[in-house]
C-alpha cells in the first residue's frame, strides 16, 4: 500500500480544525508526540468509522464513555490488530492510566493530516506532507503550554532533528533532543519535561511501561 493522506475527506477535515487527539494540548498535563495518525484506508467505508469520528471530535468524552483512550482498543474493532497503530495504543494502555486521566493526555502528530500505509516505507512522502504552520504550533504547545510532560520516541527525535535542518522548523525542540539518551529526560525546566522514550509502535517491555508511567505520575500528576 502506498503511503499518503487518508482518502476520507471527513477525517481530513477534522484534522484541519483540530490537529490533535484527546485533550487540548495547551491544557493537558501530558503531550504524546507521534509521527502521524495512521488508519486503514478501508475504515471510512465501515460502520465502525463513526467511532473514529466521535473520538476525533471529542477524545476526552470518548475515553470517559468507553473506558479506553482510543477506538482501536474497542472489542469490535474490525481490522487487523497487528497494523495501523493498534500496537501503539495497546502499549500505551498498559501504562494503566484510567479514564479519570482523560483530560490530562493529548496526542499530537508531526503531520496535520491522517495517513494510510507505512510511514517508514516512504520517508520522502512523509517529509512532503509536513506543514510549517502546524510545526510552529506544535513547538508552541511544547514550550508555551501549561506545565506538561512531553513524550517523544527515538525515531521521532531523529525526524525532528532532520526537520529542523530541512525546514527550519522545530529548532528549539531539535536542539534539546540532539544527543539525548534513549529512555531518559532530554530536557527539564519549571514548565516542561521532555522525555525521549521507546516508541509504543514497537515491542516494549512491561517493566519499561510501568517505569514510564511512574515517571509521568511523579512529574505531573502527584505534584
Amino acid at each position: 500500500m502506498k503511503y499518503g493522506v487518508h482518502p476520507s475527506e471527513e477525517l481530513v477535515e477534522i484534522f484541519s480544525r483540530k490537529p490533535y487527539q484527546g485533550a487540548d494540548p495547551f491544557k493537558s498535563k501530558v503531550v504524546v508526540i507521534g509521527n502521524d495518525a495512521n488508519y486503514s484506508p478501508d475504515i471510512s467505508s465501515h460502520n465502525f468509522f463513526r467511532n473514529i469520528i466521535d473520538y476525533h471530535e471529542d477524545g476526552v468524552k470518548f475515553w470517559q464513555t468507553y473506558g479506553v483512550h482510543h477506538p482501536f482498543l474497542l472489542d469490535d474493532y474490525p481490522f487487523d490488530k497487528r497494523k495501523g497503530g493498534v500496537r501503539y495504543h495497546s502499549n500505551f494502555q498498559k501504562m494503566g492510566f484510567e479514564s479519570t486521566f482523560a483530560d490530562g493526555f493529548s496526542f499530537v502528530e508531526l503531520l496535520a493530516v491522517p495517513t494510510i500505509g507505512n510511514t517508514g516505507s516512504d520517508i520522502d512522502a512523509f517529509f512532503q506532507l509536513l506543514d510549517r504552520e502546524h510545526l510552529e504550533w506544535l513547538e508552541s504547545v511544547v514550550f508555551e503550554g501549561s506545565k506538561n510532560f512531553v513524550l517523544v520516541n527515538q525515531t521521532l527525535a531523529k525526524n525532528i532533528v532532520k526537520i529542523s535542518k530541512r525546514h527550519g522548523a522545530l529548532k528549539n525542540l531539535a536542539e534539546v533532543l540532539k544527543g539525548s539518551a534513549l529512555g531518559e529526560m532530554a530536557f527539564q525546566s519549571d514548565s516542561v519535561v521532555i522525555y525521549n522514550g521507546y516508541s509504543f509502535s514497537h515491542s516494549v517491555s512491561n517493566e519499561y511501561l510501568s517505569s514510564l508511567a511512574l515517571q509521568i505520575r511523579k512529574s505531573i500528576f502527584e505534584e
